[in-house]
């Protein structure tokens, strides 16, 4: 019969433990360089902000822009958020940025033949599946649910820009006394 000694039982639980701290921490550190990569992704790989603009609240600088949703206040699961990036939203300027969206069932069970009249449009530059998943999880993280956009926000974007800034409260409206 095998005894387990207080001593072993105690090394057991202290490696698992710190099996654990390490394993979450690593998993927290790989989602924040997800968003991290995200943003940059979205901001000039993908060119989110001329649709959705910088902060993601639907108003944009440019002027051929049909303008895109706000995604600050978008109810859309992360889930829901990577598919819309994948598979755009056909018969709406929303592009999809996968290559071969529509080519087989991957998108809304529907290949273009499926699609009929509504026009799939494919992203100028298209992203691979790891740069989709960053980018849906910046905007599940750092844009929805954001509330307005404030000058700390548009400061951490731009960095030190002056005027360009100086629009946004300090703090958002509903949180100023």
């Amino acid at each position: 019969m095998m005894r387990c000694h207080v001593s072993s039982l105690a090394s057991i639980v202290s490696a698992v433990a710190f099996a654990t701290i390490t394993a979450t921490g690593a998993a927290t550190g790989a989602a924040a360089q997800d968003v991290t990569d995200g943003e940059r992704i979205w901001s000039n790989k993908a060119g989110c902000p001329q649709c959705h603009g910088w902060a993601g609240d639907g108003h944009v600088s440019g002027f051929e822009s049909p303008g895109g949703l706000p995604l600050r206040t978008t109810q859309l699961t992360r889930d829901q958020i990577r598919e819309v990036i994948q598979c755009g939203r056909p018969g709406t300027p929303m592009p999809h940025f996968d290559r071969f969206a529509y080519t087989d069932k991957r998108c809304y069970d529907m290949t273009a033949q499926d699609l009929g009249n509504l026009e799939a449009i494919r992203a100028e530059t298209t992203l691979q599946p790891f740069e989709i998943d960053a980018v849906a999880d910046y905007v599940a993280t750092k844009i929805k649910g954001a509330g307005p956009v404030t000058r700390a926000e548009c400061t951490e974007y731009f960095g030190k820009t002056g005027a360009e800034c100086d629009k946004y409260p300090e703090q958002p409206e509903t949180q100023k006394k």
